[in-house]
């Protein structure tokens, strides 16, 4: 089947693949495509990011779907997975609330306890954020920037 792939500014592209190919080789026949390395590109489809380690026909991409590519800045170390590539913490401004968290936990667990519980507090943030909709973040971003319901319609909100 052959996929589009759109980076939010530029030229799209298409692959040749299979619904049974990784999201993982799809980024690697983008990189060779576009130029872009496979680590710096996150792919969207239907809003909802893609897991390297997932089967396009894990989130039912078929024949002439189109894929959105978000590229990360060169500095941005996160994966796919959203872990840091030192694979102990995220990376960027929640490094510091992860190690505030890691020392809280400390405090209560033995050291072997407080990381394995440490390391699926993460995995289930981060697994939560991938299931965010850009809908989901919009309605989020909405009321964050507009506590109050001022001057912003909010008929559409739960």
């Amino acid at each position: 089947m052959i996929l589009t792939v759109k980076p939010l500014q530029g030229k799209e592209c298409s692959v040749q693949v299979t619904e049974d190919e990784k999201v993982s080789t799809v980024k690697e026949l983008v990189s060779e495509r576009l130029n872009i390395p496979a680590n710096q590109q996150r792919l969207l489809y239907k809003g909802k990011a893609l897991a390297d380690e997932h089967r396009l026909s894990d989130y039912s991409i078929g024949p002439e779907a189109k894929l959105n590519l978000v590229i990360r800045p060169v500095g941005d170390r996160t994966g796919a997975s959203g872990t840091a590539a030192s694979g102990s913490s995220s990376s960027g401004s929640h490094g510091g609330v992860w190690h505030m968290v890691f020392t809280i936990l400390a405090r209560h667990f033995s050291p072997a306890d407080a990381a394995k519980v440490h390391e699926q507090l993460i995995k289930d943030y981060e697994r939560s954020l991938r299931q965010l909709s850009l809908d989901d973040i919009e309605r989020l971003a909405g009321r964050l920037l507009h506590p109050d319901g001022e001057s912003m319609d909010t008929s559409y909100m739960d």
